[in-house]
């Protein structure tokens, strides 16, 4: 199940993305969760995006586009 994550939470990613690569980030907030995607991607972006919210506990899953993804959280033991 998709990860809701708070909208201050969701400038601080898009502002890094568009930092450090100057891709925009999309966010969807709609009644069957949340989700991002970009209109483009380049080299190093998705493991950028995967070691962001890793120090979050969570875990984008991507669409075979790589271009939208949602976040599920990771379940520690």
């Amino acid at each position: 199940m998709p990860e809701i994550v708070d909208f201050n939470e969701v400038l601080e990613f898009k502002k890094a993305v568009d930092e450090k690569y100057g891709i925009y980030v999309h966010f969807h907030d709609a009644c069957n969760g949340q989700y991002f995607n970009m209109d483009e991607t380049k080299d190093g972006v998705q493991q950028f995006i995967k070691e962001y919210f890793s120090v979050k506990n969570l875990l984008p899953v991507f669409s075979e586009s790589g271009l939208s993804f949602t976040l599920e959280r990771i379940e520690l033991c």
